[in-house]
């Protein structure tokens, strides 16, 4: 069952309702690949283990957060939520990767006794650029999305 509101969403609404399901749908699916990465280091404590442990850590998130959005995109009752969600997804996942490139490079580039390597070398600072990414990608698609049911709507 999708919700097709009567009345057109304004765009800063769809933005702000967009933003909240990306920022939620990027905590939780940072909360399962912290969740695998804790069962996979439990089960087992071989090196092979710890090295799962922090892939699915760090790269389970990415692919997962967009998946995470489209129940979280329906609950804040923005119009057309698969197609949001879709577009959303096919510009959060370049922007993810990117995003994780540069956090990795820039976990590299950091000394161990630099100031920023604390924060730099957090999974948290990785969380807040994948949810900044995902809130840019899903409110660029709801907008899209509203704009053209707006449109749909007028020319009823």
């Amino acid at each position: 069952m999708t919700h097709r509101p009567h009345a057109p969403v304004p765009v800063p609404r769809a933005i702000l309702l967009a933003a909240a399901a990306a920022l939620a749908a990027t905590a939780l699916s940072h909360l399962v690949g912290w969740a695998v990465s804790q069962y996979l280091d439990s089960v087992h404590d071989t090196p092979d283990a710890n090295i799962g442990a922090g892939l699915a850590l760090i790269l389970l998130p990415v692919p997962l957060a967009p998946v995470l959005a489209w129940p979280l995109v329906r609950t804040v009752r923005l119009p057309h939520p698969a197609l949001t969600t879709l577009l959303g997804a096919l510009l959060y996942l370049p922007l993810a990767v990117g995003a994780w490139g540069l956090w990795a490079s820039a976990l590299d580039g950091t000394r161990v006794g630099s100031l920023l390597a604390p924060v730099l070398g957090s999974v948290w600072s990785l969380a807040a650029a994948e949810a900044v990414a995902l809130a840019v990608a899903l409110a660029a698609s709801a907008v899209l999305t509203t704009r053209h049911h707006a449109r749909a709507l007028r020319e009823r």
